[in-house]
């Protein structure tokens, strides 16, 4: 009887210790997880120190570089202002003004921009001049401007003055995609898509519209459909603010074989002319393992004058 009671009191002493222990891990897991919160916390706030010293050491550097350049400028200051357009001329009015740091009574000041050089007049210590530009000019353009005095000349390029693409501050934005929902089938395309088209003018004081916008199928660069979808996209109210979905109806291409390639452009016409062609889709299929279908987020776009010519490709 004294042998069972031993053994029910070890028993008993077993379970407290395992109870005890027990309640000690639990307590410790606690204690575990608030450090582990608090160690997150903590990286989460030096994250957040790292951030604003990194933002804080990128401005120094960049007021820096701002200071060496006014120092190693040769202009005192520089200002310029667009004009209206020529729609014919397909170029934008660009006024300079620019006064140099150092003036002699000779000092003579030009300006290099889209191929030509134009003299400033001279007005006090200020030099200015208004010329034109060609709006549909692409990569990175800026305008060169010379000074000579005392029979030495200094140039300077000004960064802070873009000449590329100037027909974005008069045109219409027009961006156009379409996801590629297709089946290829038997020689077989089956396009069934809803056209996301986005048009907005230049800004709310812009008179240039959209007259006219269309559908156009090509296939290895040959039209083979063409939908006028005007009165379904410029006939919605709010036209010029906001965006819109449109479904393009199914659309069953024949004869479509391996190595062919489809793609469909948005082609719009504005009210000076212009003719915007925006690459919106395409489809290629080499062989029955590789194919390529796509919506073209870049838009390939392309402006044409009202006589059919060229004038911008931009990607």
């Amino acid at each position: 009887m004294e042998e069972n009671n031993k053994k029910f009191n070890w028993k008993i002493i077993a379970a407290i210790i395992v109870s005890l222990f027990m309640i000690f891990c639990v307590v410790k897991m606690g204690e575990l997880s608030n450090t582990v919160s608090s160690l997150k916390s903590t990286i989460s706030s030096l994250q957040n120190q790292i951030s604003h010293i990194n933002t804080g050491i990128n401005s120094i550097y960049g007021n820096v570089d701002e200071r060496l350049k006014k120092e190693a400028s040769i202009l005192s200051s520089v200002d310029y202002s667009l004009g209206e357009m020529n729609s014919e001329a397909h170029t934008v009015p660009v006024t300079i003004k620019v006064v140099p740091k150092s003036l002699t009574d000779d000092t003579v000041v030009s300006v290099e921009a889209d191929g030509n050089v134009v003299i400033l007049q001279r007005t006090g210590n200020e030099f200015s001049a208004t010329f034109p530009v060609n709006m549909f000019i692409t990569g990175r353009k800026y305008p060169m401007i010379n000074i000579t005095a005392d029979g030495e000349t200094k140039t300077e390029l000004v960064e802070s003055i873009s000449l590329t693409a100037l027909y974005n501050r008069y045109l219409p934005y027009i961006f156009a995609y379409i996801p590629p929902f297709d089946d290829y089938t038997d020689g077989k395309l089956t396009i069934d898509a809803s056209l996301q088209l986005d048009v907005k003018p230049a800004s709310s004081q812009s008179d240039v519209k959209l007259t006219k916008i269309e559908i156009l199928t090509e296939k290895n660069g040959k039209e083979i459909s063409r939908t006028d979808v005007t009165d379904d996209i410029l006939g919605k109210p709010n036209v010029d603010h906001r965006e819109y979905n449109n479904h393009i109806p199914v659309n069953t291409i024949n004869d479509v074989e391996y190595g062919d390639e489809i793609n469909i452009f948005v082609i719009a016409k504005d009210s000076l002319g212009y003719t915007y062609k925006i690459n919106a889709y395409h489809w290629n299929e080499i062989d029955e393992n590789t194919s390529s279908s796509y919506a073209v987020f870049d838009n390939s776009l392309q402006v044409y004058d009202s006589n059919g010519n060229l004038l911008t490709k931009a990607y």
